[in-house]
């Protein structure tokens, strides 16, 4: 009778079916929550401006893409340095010095976005002096943007940083209806406005939470021993997601100039990548919340365990769950986004999804590309949680050196392999990583306890 009044109670206690579906839409919007809100304020404005014009506003999407991959190139050597560097005192359970190094990393990513975007934008592009300063703006928020959105993702406040983005969407999209702008330069300030709130919101939270003392510049985590590797390697990370993208734009074949020599786009590869990576989101998800959910406290238990001398029992026991843990995610990449892919391509390949675009090879290569680079992706960031930025290092090296010479091939091989060196590139990276996470994991003890004793 016992046993059947705990499982009575067991079952009483799981989630109904709305109340099971409420919650994995809560976390998917929390995992690719801000990225979907961002897409989706910048179809809104496009679609508007369009309705109103019976114009697509191209420049405007030009100057947010190329201050995006900017931005990001730009400020992800500092931002991970600032995330190793608070992912320690975190566990030491020191908090004294987050604003601070918060501060100081803020200082160094502005500075860099300033002069480096201003230095691109003035010297390459012959669009006025007001269209480079907001270029110079945005890219110099985008900048700080990325610095505490992972900031608060390191703190787990993934709750707060949804929220931010949907306020500040919302007040792009309000500013929009309201002012009913069409140029660039209006619809860039309007951008900025609905940016400037996640900004502003995440430094007031870190500031109400952890600010002790007087403000002061903390440049602990920036002059730490070895320090450049983190940041190094997810420069090339972003440096080789990206690179691909300006070999397209400035082809003579691919390429096609809209205002002035700087701002080019590629149509015949801008859009299918767009809408390519627009439905990754599916395995992003997945990829976070398999993170969140499954690995992340195995692998704290394995820790804890190593350092407390468990027996070996016990290790092996988390270990295994680890494992298990990323062979379920690596399934459900493959099953689900993998199955999307394949019915998106089965029907635009039946016609009844007519592409918007010309070339039907690209969308195929760029869509199998993904799943792919899913697993890539995957790895990268399961070997950063385990603290091995010189895997990182190289395997991102790779991916640009691949990225590079195969996507000039695909471009000399014409506009049928459009997307092929995409597609290669991602083939070979994510089988090169998955070797490297199977060798982390099979040494995953003598990993731990060698980390242990140099911070020791």
């Amino acid at each position: 009778m016992a046993g059947i009044s705990f499982l009575l109670k067991k079952h009483i206690k799981r989630p109904h079916l709305a109340r099971f579906l409420m919650t994995e839409t809560e976390q998917a919007s929390q995992a690719v929550g801000p990225w979907f809100m961002t897409i989706s304020c910048l179809a809104v404005m496009g679609l508007l401006v369009y309705l109103s014009t019976g114009k697509s506003p191209t420049l405007f999407f030009l100057v947010i893409t190329y201050a995006t991959g900017l931005s990001l190139i730009i400020s992800s050597p500092v931002y991970t340095v600032l995330n190793r560097f608070l992912a320690d005192e975190l566990f030491f359970r020191r908090t004294d010095s987050i604003f601070n190094a918060l501060i100081a990393s803020s200082v160094i990513m502005g500075s860099f976005s300033m002069c480096i975007s201003s230095a691109v934008i003035f010297s390459l592009s012959s669009v006025t002096a007001n269209y480079k300063i907001t270029f110079v703006v945005l890219t110099s928020l985008l900048s700080l943007l990325w610095c505490i959105v992972s900031v608060l993702n390191s703190l787990e406040k993934d709750h707060l940083t949804f929220w931010l983005f949907v306020t500040g969407m919302g007040i792009s999209i309000g500013f929009l209806l309201l002012t009913g702008t069409s140029d660039v330069q209006g619809l860039t300030l309007i951008f900025i406005a609905g940016i400037t709130t996640p900004v502003i919101g995440g430094y007031a939270f870190i500031l109400k939470l952890y600010l002790r003392e007087s403000v002061r510049m903390d440049w602990e985590f920036f002059i730490r021993p070895k320090a450049y590797k983190p940041g190094l390697a997810l420069f090339l990370v972003n440096l080789g997601f990206w690179i691909d993208k300006p070999i397209f734009w400035y082809s003579k074949t691919a390429g096609e100039s809209t205002v002035d020599p700087f701002f080019r786009y590629s149509p015949q590869y801008d859009f299918p990548f767009f809408v390519a990576i627009s439905l990754m989101m599916i395995a992003s998800f997945i990829v976070y919340r398999g993170i969140k959910k499954e690995i992340r406290n195995p692998f704290r238990l394995f820790i804890f365990k190593l350092l407390n001398n468990f027996p070996f029992r016990e290790l092996s026991m988390e270990k295994v769950n680890i494992i298990h843990s990323v062979r379920h995610i690596m399934l459900r990449i493959l099953l689900v986004h993998g199955g999307v892919v394949m019915v998106v391509l089965f029907f635009v390949s039946t016609a009844i999804i007519p592409l918007p675009w010309t070339n039907p090879f690209v969308f195929h290569y760029l869509m199998i590309g993904t799943i792919f680079f899913a697993f890539w992706f995957f790895c990268i960031l399961l070997i950063q949680f385990l603290d091995d930025y010189d895997s990182i290092l190289w395997l991102a090296l790779v991916f640009f050196i691949l990225n590079i010479v195969c996507t000039v091939v695909s471009i000399k091989l014409g506009w049928k392999y459009y997307g092929l060196g995409f597609m290669i590139t991602c083939m070979v990276s994510s089988v090169l990583s998955l070797i490297v996470l199977n060798l982390k994991l099979g040494s995953l003890e003598y990993g731990i306890f060698k980390k242990a004793i140099q911070v020791l």
